[in-house]
């Protein structure tokens, strides 16, 4: 008996290598079977491994156990080599560039460039020319050519009611230099580059145009208060003085009320009305209003002022051409 049984089991052996090689295992599902009654199989592209020799002659089998599962070495084998690459997404189209930061940039920059220019302009304006000098008489020239295309000149000027002179002509060129209006503020660059009157003999009324240029700026671009008063006490001045019998007087009263700035190196409308009745006064003085307004009509400053005609001391009998 114990000569035998070395002889069984390689019987045993070689009829466990002669079986095909199983290469599918059938397995029921945990899970799945408890909702359904399918079976699943799965294949493996590594085989089982051989089932251990059982030495054993009354234990030996020659078909491995059906309950038994193998124990796999490589799970790669469990997900397919073939499968195909998932297709890629249709790719969005791409989205235009907008312009709007470019618009913006630009716009930005041109308002600063502008700007800046203004600015530059307004605190370091070019330098002004001096009163006689060629420039000046050059400025002067081109002031009146742009003068004579106002609508409001043009009209007083073929209105025959109207007469009109450029103020200050009555002065000699010896006497311009020591009066303030004609000579500190004299030239282009302040009240000498235009300045026309206008006088209806039936009314009293007197309208001046006149140009205030870029020296008169109390505040950058803004004409001082002052040289408004200067001008507005003149131009009533003017107007009473037609009024007295003396045909001369000094000014006893100014009064002004600032409604809106007045920008240097424009032209300005003054008008002056003498006030009728006996508020107005009797043949030693006279009450004048008038106001400074744009060429569009916007009154700027309103004036008021008492003339009168000095007794103790006599003084220059104002004519025609003031």
């Amino acid at each position: 008996m114990a000569a035998r049984l070395p002889i069984q089991a390689f019987r045993s052996y070689k009829s466990i290598l002669q079986q095909p090689p199983h290469f599918s295992q059938t397995y029921r599902h945990p899970i799945r079977s408890q909702s359904l009654s399918k079976w699943s199989t799965r294949a493996y592209s590594t085989p089982p491994p051989p089932q251990p020799i059982n030495h054993n002659i009354n234990n030996a089998t020659t078909e491995p156990s059906s309950h038994s599962i193998p124990q796999h070495r490589d799970l790669r084998s469990q997900f397919s080599s073939g499968s195909v690459a998932p297709t890629p997404s249709p790719s969005s189209p791409k989205r235009k560039r907008s312009l709007r930061p470019t618009i913006y940039a630009s716009l930005f920059l041109l308002i600063g460039l502008t700007t800046g220019q203004y600015v530059s302009l307004v605190l370091s304006p070019p330098a002004l020319p001096e009163p006689s000098s060629p420039s000046d008489e050059l400025m002067t020239s081109w002031l009146h050519a742009q003068a004579s295309k106002i609508p409001l000149v043009q009209s007083l000027t073929e209105d025959p009611v109207w007469q009109s002179w450029d103020a200050y002509s009555t002065f000699t060129p010896e006497e311009r230099p020591h009066r303030l209006t004609t000579g500190p503020l004299g030239g282009s660059r302040s009240i000498g580059g235009y300045q026309r009157v206008f006088y209806n003999s039936t009314t009293g009324e007197f309208i001046s145009i006149v140009y205030l240029g870029g020296a008169l700026g109390g505040w950058p671009g803004v004409v001082h208060g002052g040289l408004i008063a200067t001008i507005m006490d003149e131009s009533l001045g003017r107007c009473a003085i037609r009024q007295l019998a003396a045909g001369t007087g000094v000014t006893a009263q100014l009064s002004l009320q600032y409604l809106k700035p007045s920008v240097t190196n424009a032209f300005y409308v003054v008008r002056c009305t003498p006030v009728i009745g006996e508020e107005g006064g009797g043949e030693r003085k006279r009450w004048v209003e008038g106001r400074l307004e744009t060429l569009e009509g916007r009154v700027c400053v309103e004036a008021k002022g008492l003339f009168v005609a000095p007794k103790n001391y006599k003084t220059r009998v104002i004519t025609a051409g003031f």
